[in-house]
């Protein structure tokens, strides 16, 4: 039988050498047993929580669907996943591919284990998590801190004194420079940008951000929403919950009744008068227009970039852009705003001037079929050697197990057995997904379909906010980056559009394949300068 060995360990607190315990420990049972390993798949320092961001069992579950191996190997169940509902998925997945699943725990895996042993491993998870929290808890209540690292102090590094902080005196007197500034009546904006301009070191070890300061009020983070410098150390403010579909962890705020706060005197930084006095200025400035609304995104969201220091150019007021580090840091001299809708006009006017010239829309269709054949070719030379590879090694393996009949040592036999079985998948799964006669073909219309797609966008953009929105996507796909970059005052901020023509020339259900098509006009980004 042939098995690939599956292992896994949790975290970056665990032993590195339990990944090559738990290999050792699956060849020794295969070799015992007689079967062949063809693969060992494994995911360090990754947690069984989830199946998402785990290249190994996304690796196994690939081969397992193309038929390399006939089980899988592991030590328990909860290597898999300790999660019901994705292990109860990997079992009928395997299942439907033929594919078994072995423990070293368990032996043969059915449906009642992946019953009873996924409810285990779940219920373990919650366990761990309540344990976790009550540990926290206490360590709070002690006078520790269990979070990381808070700006204006230092870990204590002694392990009896784990959690404990000192003072930073070099941070500490930063911090309340911040305090006093701000309560002066000094905008967030220019005391970023004096600490950028002196270099003072900052949380994160880069420049200072607006949001370092002013922070969020419904999240409680922020310089001077932090309550550990009036000497008191605050816990469970936030809880996090993994979302099924992605296994990211969102971050959910508890109410203040749920919050565990713990006096710490010798961790003051700052009084309480100065401490309300930044918490008063806030909320008379604050009210509601520190708070976030999401704004819907315009047409080049997040495609504009400055021209003077190449940040992203954000909605500053009313539909007005502007740059992000002058802004939010400070460092970048660029102060001037241009209207999202001028930006909008002038790039729909380059894009109709540029991609509907007959010049330009015959020179993309001959590169993209000059290209297209180029891979084409490739692949097929690529088949050819791959198979003449293949059909070398089946040779070798035939005359192996021939030596075997024969009476051949079938220990030393066996062992390079495996090796060409390894050697073999390895190549195949060097095989392209589809073959040459597969590559996906220019339409024979695409010139005229190119034409009409950017006169589509342009009129569903000219008729308004509906129809606009249903054509961004497309013009998205036509533009890979705007640069706006200053010009003196009263004159028009020079805009430079850096284009992608391909986009228009294939079918809308066409999809080539994750392939970089540089070659000729029309591939290559075209920057046009408006």
């Amino acid at each position: 039988m042939r098995v690939a060995i599956y292992s896994r360990y949790s975290s970056d607190l665990q032993d590195p050498r339990s990944i090559a315990d738990q290999l050792a420990a699956a060849r020794e049972h295969a070799q015992r047993q007689g079967w062949t390993v063809v693969a060992e798949f494994e995911d360090a320092a990754i947690s069984g929580s989830s199946t998402h961001n785990r290249p190994g069992l996304a690796a196994l579950m690939q081969s397992a669907g193309a038929g390399a191996f006939d089980a899988v190997l592991t030590e328990s169940l909860d290597r898999l996943s300790r999660d019901l509902e994705d292990i109860a998925g990997i079992h009928k997945r395997l299942e439907y591919a033929g594919v078994k699943i072995v423990t070293l725990a368990d032996g043969a895996v059915g449906k009642m284990h992946v019953g009873l042993k996924g409810m285990i491993a779940s219920m373990f998870l919650d366990d761990l998590a309540l344990k976790t929290r009550r540990g926290q808890v206490g360590r709070v209540k002690a006078g520790r801190i269990p979070g990381g690292k808070s700006y204006g102090y230092d870990l204590v590094s002694s392990l009896d004194e784990r959690g404990q902080r000192t003072i930073n005196e070099a941070e500490a007197a930063i911090v309340r420079r911040i305090f006093e500034e701000y309560v002066q009546g000094r905008k967030p904006i220019d005391i970023v940008s004096d600490l950028n301009r002196e270099r003072a070191p900052s949380p994160r070890g880069g420049a200072w951000n607006l949001s370092t300061i002013i922070g969020s009020r419904k999240r409680a983070n922020g310089l001077i929403n932090n309550q550990l410098y009036l000497g008191k150390i605050v816990y469970n403010r936030q809880r996090f919950v993994k979302d099924p579909s992605t296994g990211k962890r969102q971050a959910r705020p508890n109410p203040p009744d749920q919050w565990v706060i713990q006096d710490a005197p010798e961790l003051r930084i700052v009084s309480d008068g100065l401490f309300a006095a930044a918490a008063a200025r806030r909320d008379e400035r604050g009210g509601s227009k520190l708070t976030h609304h999401r704004r819907p995104k315009h047409l080049l969201s997040g495609l504009v970039r400055c021209g003077g220091c190449g940040a992203s150019m954000i909605v500053i007021h009313h539909g007005y852009l502007g740059c992000s580090a002058s802004r939010n840091r400070g460092t970048c001299q660029n102060r001037r705003t241009i209207a999202v809708e001028e930006i909008e006009r002038r790039i729909l006017e380059a894009l109709r001037k540029y991609l509907l010239a007959p010049g330009v829309v015959a020179a993309a269709v001959e590169a993209y079929r000059d290209e297209r054949a180029r891979l084409a070719k490739d692949a097929g030379r690529t088949v050819r050697d791959v198979q003449r590879d293949l059909s070398a090694v089946e040779r070798k393996i035939a005359g192996v197990i021939a030596m075997v009949e024969a009476g051949g040592d079938a220990k030393t036999l066996a062992a390079k057995l495996n090796e060409l079985v390894v050697e073999k998948d390895t190549l195949e799964r060097r095989l392209p997904a589809k073959s040459a006669a597969h590559v996906v073909a220019l339409h024979p219309n695409a010139a005229k379909r190119y034409a009409d797609t950017v006169a589509k966008i342009h009129a569903a953009l000219a008729r308004g906010d509906a129809a606009g929105r249903e054509a961004v996507a497309l013009v998205r796909e036509l533009v890979n980056q705007v640069v706006a970059t200053p010009t003196p005052k009263r004159e028009p901020m020079q805009l430079e559009l850096v284009g992608n023509l391909a986009a228009l020339l294939l079918e809308p259900k066409a999809n080539p394949g994750p392939i970089s098509v540089v070659a000729g006009a029309g591939f290559e980004p075209t920057t046009f300068r408006l």
